[in-house]
């Protein structure tokens, strides 16, 4: 049996009363049944990355903060990424898009995919990052989640999916670690 794949899950809200925190520790939750899986979960409230003022862009590499530092051996030390992204103003919330912006060849190479709420179960905020998630060269993964009416489903602070959910989610994780073992193959092989 080969190891299980590393993935973090990244919180993609730092706000008060946010859904991301319910969400996020139900995928965990949902990705502890997966053996092929060994999952962390991340609250970008925790890293506080400040919005990105250095003068070299992060794909020039050569980081020398002490926090980009950090965020880059988080990011490099996993397999691949499952963001849980809300959808804010028809996007992506900025605190997640500074998060993906700080470090970059850490992301390279490693598949991506999303479990979205808000407006059109955050159809909006994945497909902005998918794109972000392209110029990353992550692989974004088709199968993502669409978590509608999430306001509904959280009953004291604990997310309660319906069967769309739980089916989504399995073919979302399906696909992860289909892809992960594939990109982490050809990583190794060099």
């Amino acid at each position: 049996m080969t190891d299980p794949l590393k993935i973090l899950i990244i919180m993609g809200s730092v706000r008060e009363g946010r859904m991301a925190e319910p969400v996020g520790k139900w995928v965990l939750e949902q990705a502890r049944s997966r053996p092929e899986l060994a999952c962390e979960l991340i609250d970008l409230k925790d890293w506080n990355l400040p919005f990105y003022a250095f003068a070299k862009p992060p794909a020039a590499g050569g980081y020398t903060d002490p926090l980009q530092l950090r965020w880059a051996a988080k990011v490099e030390s996993a397999d691949g990424y499952v963001l849980i992204a809300p959808e804010y103003n028809h996007g992506a919330p900025a605190v997640l898009k500074n998060a993906l912006d700080f470090v970059y060849a850490e992301w390279n190479r490693k598949p991506m995919t999303f479990v979205g709420y808000g407006g059109n179960g955050g159809a909006r905020s994945i497909e902005q990052l998918t794109c972000v998630a392209r110029e990353l060269q992550t692989a974004p993964l088709e199968a993502s989640v669409h978590i509608m009416g999430v306001w509904s489903k959280v009953k004291d602070g604990v997310f309660e999916p319906d069967d769309k959910d739980l089916r989504w989610t399995g073919h979302l994780f399906d696909e992860l670690i289909w892809w992960g073992r594939a990109l982490k193959t050809a990583r190794d092989a060099g």
